[in-house]
Parts: structure tokens; C-alpha cells; sequence
């Protein structure tokens, strides 16, 4: 059987090798049958001693058995290693109280939110009009999502707590939120509990320029994700549309679904 810390997957022979080494412990047994209790007796009138053929057979089968479970959890153990090597697939960002995971909004789902074709979502630069900054202390995911024309339309950040508590780090928000109004307006508030244990908070904001701005939290166990959007070529948003991208980041909402049945 192939060495447990071997890095080679495991593969058909490794499985061939392991049903032959139990067939020739069958062919062993076949080989070396119990005697007749005929046998036993007569050895026994002739001044051998007496045989017990029930504790022999089950003598016997306890060594057979133990040979083959220690052969089952060689194997079982060489398979526990190898599904050990290499590296897991990313998941979703999770939550340290066992909470679903928040998810990262693809281009697909922020052209149904905002109605425009937007074409990449990928990890890049900050985008405009949000404030953010990544902090250190906490695991932090960030996409941000462009249309055609390379103009930034929105952002999106996952954070969640690496300390072992059971809060999330919103405060990077707040600071976020702190900063962009010194050159922003805010212009509406609005927080809201969801269901699940979840919360979410909006905040409408106008720049100096004209230009206008949501920024969103959504919020569940010790994760929070923050999502900045920008109203171009004309468009605006309600809050509640805003709360509804809040719940796609949460895993409540299919922003697709719901775009195709309005």
C-alpha cells in the first residue's frame, strides 16, 4: 500500500493493491482449513490433548477480522491524508457563528440591480465616491464592478471579524461613512433589521459636482459587507432597491429572478 504521506493521488491501483492483499488472506484461510471434529477426537483418544473447535474458530476469525480491519484502516487512513493534499476551493465568505455566507454580487447580478450593462466586477483598485479604506485588522474580499466605458458604477467590500468574536467590523463603515461627509451631503438614512438576524444601512449621499451616491451595509453574525453604487447616465435609486442589494450580498435575494419578474 502506498506510503501515507505520499503526495501521489490515489488512484485504481492503490485500490487493486488493498483488494489483493485481503484475497490472500482469504486464500490463506482457504489454504489451511480447521480440521474435522473427527480428526480432533481422535487425537484426542489417542493422548493429545482436547481441542475447544468453537474457541479455535473463533480464535481464528478474530485474527482474520483484526487482519483485515487493520488493512481497512491503513487504507481508510492513507485516504484521510490524500484528501489532505493540495489546496481546498474557495468558498463564500463565511461567518464565525456559523451564519449563511455573504456573497460577492457578479456583473450579471449588478446589471439587474442598476440597469445598466455593466461588464466586469473583479478585484481592482477602490472605486470613486466611497471613502473606504481596507482595514488591517480584519479579512476584507473587495471587487468593483465597471461598465463598458471603464467608468466605475460600483463597489463592494466583505469584512469579517478574524479575532474570534462574534462582532462584525462595521466600524470601518462608519469611518468610511465619517470621512465621505466632509465632502459629501448626506442626504437620507436608513437602517432597517432583516430577517435572520440581519441588518442594513443606507445612506444617500450628493458630491459637490452634482454627483449622487448610495452606500450600503448589510450585516449578518461577524461578517458585513459594504456596497457603494453610483447613479450614472441618469438613473437613481430607491432605498428600497438599495435594501434589496443589501439581500443579495446576504443570500436572501436573487437579484436576476427578481429583475425577470418585474
Amino acid at each position: 500500500m502506498s506510503d501515507a504521506h505520499d503526495d501521489t493521488p490515489w488512484g485504481p491501483e492503490d485500490d487493486a493493491r488493498v483488494r489483493g492483499a485481503l484475497m490472500s488472506l482469504m486464500d490463506d484461510v482457504a489454504a489451511e482449513p480447521l480440521p474435522e471434529p473427527a480428526f480432533v477426537r481422535a487425537r484426542s483418544t489417542a493422548g493429545g490433548a482436547p481441542r475447544d473447535l468453537r474457541r479455535r474458530r473463533r480464535r481464528s476469525f478474530t485474527v482474520i477480522a483484526g487482519l483485515a480491519a487493520s488493512a481497512l484502516v491503513a487504507t481508510g487512513a492513507t485516504l484521510l491524508v490524500r484528501e489532505g493534499v493540495g489546496s481546498t476551493p474557495p468558498a463564500a465568505t463565511s461567518t464565525a457563528t456559523g451564519d449563511p455566507a455573504l456573497q460577492m454580487l457578479d456583473s450579471d447580478e449588478w446589471s439587474a440591480a442598476l440597469g445598466l450593462p455593466v461588464a466586469s466586477t473583479q478585484g481592482s483598485t477602490e472605486p470613486d465616491g466611497q471613502c473606504f479604506q481596507t482595514p488591517q485588522s480584519d479579512s476584507w474580499d473587495r471587487r468593483v464592478s465597471t461598465l463598458d466605458d471603464g467608468r466605475v458604477v460600483s463597489g463592494q467590500w466583505i469584512g469579517t471579524t478574524t479575532s474570534g468574536a462574534s462582532t462584525p467590523p462595521t466600524e470601518a463603515i462608519d469611518q468610511a461613512v465619517a470621512l465621505c461627509e466632509e465632502s459629501y451631503s448626506v442626504t437620507q438614512r436608513v437602517t432597517e433589521d432583516l430577517p435572520g438576524g440581519a441588518t442594513f444601512r443606507s445612506w444617500h449621499a450628493r458630491g459637490e459636482d452634482g454627483a449622487t451616491y448610495w452606500w450600503v451595509e448589510a450585516t449578518r453574525g461577524s461578517s458585513t459587507s459594504y456596497l457603494t453604487v453610483a447613479e450614472l447616465d441618469g438613473k437613481s435609486y430607491t432605498s428600497e432597491e438599495m435594501r434589496q442589494v443589501a439581500q443579495s450580498a446576504l443570500g436572501d435575494v436573487d437579484l436576476l429572478a427578481t429583475s425577470n419578474a418585474s
